[in-house]
């Protein structure tokens, strides 16, 4: 398409959308290298703000953390330490910011998924998958740890099933995911 060089950008565009509304592409964006850097530096400063925030939730509001502090409670549960209640109580409180957080940032990646555009978006995209994904697991891999270590039927049952689960999914991506590759590439 020959454009006029003395066209302004808006008639550059109705002129293209008077041609059925298609433009010319210039190829695919590309993160930079330094775009790539500062989303991983902004996923890691998220999940450390995020990692804050369970540690001084527990901290301030977990009833038995002065007296079950970090190195007794690895240690030994000890008398004056209701261990299990510590736990409990821990795998609780960080229910509360980490199912959140997972919940916003899982959100916050379909809607890119569907509507990303630019390169800032994509880069939100993978930052908001990394750390949905961190959250995500972080709870599960506490809630199982917990379950086994004080009702471990019920944590096989919980951790056979979330397995099932995740490898259902995984199953249904990469089929659908080579399907559409093999539609794309014109193979039935």
């Amino acid at each position: 398409m020959l454009v006029n060089s003395n066209m302004s950008p808006l008639q550059q565009v109705s002129a293209n959308y008077g041609r059925g509304g298609q433009t010319q592409t210039t190829g695919r964006e590309h993160l930079t290298t330094a775009g790539v850097f500062l989303s991983l530096l902004l996923g890691v400063t998220l999940v450390g703000l995020g990692q804050r925030g369970l540690y001084d939730l527990n901290r301030l509001y977990n009833p038995h953390y002065q007296v079950c502090n970090q190195a007794r409670y690895i240690l030994s549960g000890g008398d004056s330490c209701p261990v299990e209640t510590y736990a409990f109580k821990t795998v609780l409180l960080h229910s509360y910011l980490s199912l959140p957080l997972f919940l916003i940032f899982l959100g916050l990646m379909l809607y890119l998924r569907t509507h990303r555009l630019n390169t800032w978006q994509k880069a939100m995209f993978r930052v908001s998958n990394g750390v949905a994904i961190f959250f995500g697991v972080e709870f599960l891999l506490e809630l199982i740890i917990y379950l086994f270590q004080y009702h471990r039927i019920v944590g096989w049952y919980f951790s056979l099933t979330v397995t099932a689960t995740l490898l259902i999914v995984l199953v249904i991506y990469i089929e659908r995911r080579a399907a559409r590759k093999k539609a794309a590439s014109g193979h039935h």
